[in-house]
């Protein structure tokens, strides 16, 4: 029931968020997506950093810049010893201009409870910006956040 219930608000946030967009998104960086995706969820930390520039910049919440492609890989060699699972990316906004663009978007993923009661679902909001290296667009910028407190246990 309870995973349920996290599937729901997942679900809920997501078409809250979707329904909040401004609704043009362009397919090139909607493929990057899902290839971010399918890194992360593969725990890749060397295809996850891949697709930032050399002097990209990770703005995790409540912890420091990380500033290089190889601090990036380490961060999230890190990040993928948690026992989260089924991220999905989904962006509502993103557009090229020159050599620029950006992408914004929500993401979720199931999160083990603190209390070890099962998972509960955090709705995550993101901000990307891209710069065109040689024909390939690269994360110079990226930075995320959540808008959920972990809810109380169910009794």
């Amino acid at each position: 029931m309870k995973g349920i219930i996290a599937a729901f608000f997942g679900a809920a946030v997501i078409v809250v968020a979707i329904g909040h967009s401004q609704g043009k998104r362009d397919p090139e960086l909607d493929k990057l997506a899902v290839e971010f995706e399918t890194a992360f969820n593969a725990r890749d930390a060397v295809k996850a950093a891949s697709m930032y520039t050399d002097d990209g910049i990770l703005m995790p919440p409540d912890q420091p810049m990380v500033k290089g492609r190889s601090n990036i890989e380490a961060y999230y060699r890190q990040a993928f010893r948690g026992t989260f699972s089924d991220m999905k990316v989904l962006p509502f906004e993103s557009v090229p201009s020159g050599s620029l663009a950006f992408e914004a978007g929500v993401s979720t993923m199931a999160v083990p409870r603190r209390d070890g009661t099962g998972s509960w679902i955090p709705a995550d909001k993101y901000i990307l910006v891209y710069k065109r290296v040689g024909r390939a667009w690269k994360i110079a910028y990226d930075i995320f956040n959540d808008d959920a407190v972990e809810p109380p246990p169910s009794r």
